[in-house]
């Protein structure tokens, strides 16, 4: 259950973001999805800085590697490193299969890694079996633990 607490994308490409969007639309997904482009304002949503003073804490980010400025790796140490976002569960959704990439996403401490598939078909299976596991089999945090 995620009392409409929302799944943060952070994606910078918007056709990727668009037809994750789109696939996302036809899930019967518990969370809205929120989307922002970069690790910067991923940073600042999920620390509630700026304009995301308030927001609620999602229940899981989908993150990109590959960001500018401030890349996926980077915010991913800085969540982790963080007590009060620690538990979030984090699932890179990147272009790179490369074993550098994928070990070290691991190694910081993403949840799940999941390739980003090339067409629709392959796009809204991929999308169907996170919905599956993440919003219906596993049991997730609730905000008090993202809030500390």
């Amino acid at each position: 259950m995620t009392s409409g607490r929302p799944l943060l994308l952070v994606e910078d490409s918007d056709p990727d973001a668009e037809a994750l969007l789109r696939v996302a639309r036809k899930l019967p997904l518990s969370a809205p999805v929120v989307r922002v482009r970069d690790g910067e304002s991923a940073l600042d949503y999920l620390f509630q800085r700026g304009e995301y003073v308030g927001v609620p804490r999602p229940v899981l980010v989908l993150l990109d590697l590959h960001l500018p400025g401030i890349g996926g790796q980077e915010v991913l140490t800085q969540l982790r490193a963080d007590p009060t976002l620690r538990s979030l569960p984090i699932i890179i959704f990147s272009n790179s299969s490369q074993k550098e990439d994928v070990s070290a996403a691991y190694a910081g401490g993403a949840n799940s890694y999941l390739f980003k598939p090339d067409g629709p078909v392959e796009l809204q299976e991929a999308a169907r079996a996170l919905e599956r596991f993440w919003f219906s089999a596993a049991l997730l945090p609730g905000p008090e633990d993202a809030s500390g």
